[in-house]
């Protein structure tokens, strides 16, 4: 009897093992705290420039994938893009043909982009950074099908003064300057 009450207390403790193994956060004092069970984990949040989102420490890193290349922000706790001074990143592409290629990412304004191999359907990126003294990194798999699933959205707005990073499929402001984004003619 002993021998069975131990086993049964032993089945539930491993049964709650995953549960205690999810790290909480907030993203702003005073909202309520969502769980991530590891870095690199999906982000139950919408992405701010309309890519993938995954947790990379106290940061989130977002991939946008675009037909001949890949753009990729590094986000702070609100999911604001973080200003790139001396940060460096490469990311590591696997192709649906299981081709390997390493690119290097291009500080270009507020976020990172890297070109990708000609004739490539991406299915997974890895994404290394140092940025603010902190190596971070992610992982994005089966990008393929979520390339297949996503309908492409041109970007029917954009800022007057045609800042780089300004492109929207909705109305709001320009992330660089603040003005109001107009419709594209």
């Amino acid at each position: 009897m002993k021998i069975v009450r131990i086993s049964f207390i032993a089945a539930a403790l491993f049964a709650l093992v995953p549960l205690a193994s999810q790290a909480q956060h907030s993203h702003k004092p005073g909202t309520a705290a969502h769980g991530h069970q590891a870095a690199g984990e999906s982000h139950a949040h919408k992405s701010p420039h309309g890519g993938i989102v995954r947790t990379a420490g106290k940061y989130h890193i977002e991939l946008v994938q675009q037909a001949s290349e890949v753009h990729v922000y590094l986000l702070d706790a609100n999911e604001k893009a973080l200003p790139l001074d001396r940060s460096t990143g490469t990311a590591m592409l696997l192709s649906t043909a299981g081709k390997t290629s390493s690119v290097k990412l291009t500080p270009t304004g507020d976020h990172f982009v890297a070109a990708v191999p000609a004739g490539t359907t991406l299915r997974t990126a890895i994404v290394s950074l140092k940025a603010n003294g902190s190596s971070l990194s992610a992982r994005f798999e089966k990008l393929d099908k979520a390339a297949k699933s996503t309908k492409a959205v041109s970007a029917a707005y954009t800022c007057p003064m045609n800042c780089e990073g300004s492109a929207s499929d909705k109305p709001g402001s320009c992330p660089k300057c603040g003005m109001a984004l107009v419709k594209k003619s």
